[in-house]
């Protein structure tokens, strides 16, 4: 009964599953998912960085903008105006 037992599972994984091969496969399937993943990672990075320094540009620019239009100061900062005269 064993014996029966044992050969149909050496048939099914050997002949029907193609056993050791069907894992290599699979393996080779996931690394190159796991390299994929890592390339994504790495660009996803590179994109953040760009993103932040657009940014940070962006940032400056409006910045430049609310001092110059609006005579806005960051807090502890003074504001001082100078004007010219006119002798008359």
């Amino acid at each position: 009964m064993l014996i029966i037992v044992l050969a149909i599972l050496i048939r099914q994984n050997f002949l029907v599953n193609n056993f050791p091969f069907s894992l290599i496969k699979k393996q080779a399937i996931i690394d190159q998912s796991i390299r994929h993943n890592e390339l994504l990672k790495q660009q996803n990075a590179i994109t953040f960085l760009k993103l932040q320094a657009n940014n940070a540009v962006d940032m400056e620019v409006l910045e430049s903008q609310a001092r110059y239009r609006f005579g806005l100061v960051k807090k502890g900062e003074h504001y001082y105006q100078i004007s010219e005269s006119i002798d008359e």
